[in-house]
């Protein structure tokens, strides 16, 4: 599959996701550890991707290095609460992060279920993958 083909369905998976949980504001799919954005559901510039995907992929970076020290195994995901939101980091793969902002009163466990499935049909996709310039 080419990298237009492959980023046109990552794209269209990732938006089916967002669409069918109405507590979901935006996804978006992050190369790690580089952080660089791959595919996202934000409309305009109501989110910087650029801004997500670098700061997600520290703070993956930052808690795997945690848990290796404190030997509690592979981080796989995270969970990050705020006074306005939710933040869910969780891996896609061994080369991608997929990161997902919800609602407050979101439905966590249903949310982190269904990105589990998700982050496996992602990383499927990205086996092959890599990403060009000209794809940013």
């Amino acid at each position: 599959m080419s990298n237009e083909e492959t980023l046109s369905k990552l794209k269209r998976i990732i938006q089916e996701f967002t669409d069918s949980q109405s507590d979901v504001q935006g996804q978006i799919v992050i190369t790690y550890p580089g952080g660089v954005p791959i595919v996202n559901t934000w409309k305009g510039g109501e989110i910087d991707p650029i801004l997500v995907g670098a700061i997600s992929a520290a703070v993956k970076l930052t808690f795997r290095y945690l848990c290796e020290q404190l030997r509690k195994g592979i981080l796989k995901k995270l969970y990050i609460n705020s006074d306005y939101g939710r933040v869910i980091i969780q891996d896609a793969g061994p080369k991608a992060i997929l990161t997902s902002i919800i609602d407050k009163e979101a439905d966590l466990f249903r949310i982190a279920f269904g990105m589990t499935n998700l982050a496996i049909e992602l990383e499927k996709l990205l086996e092959d993958f890599i990403l060009e310039v000209s794809d940013i």
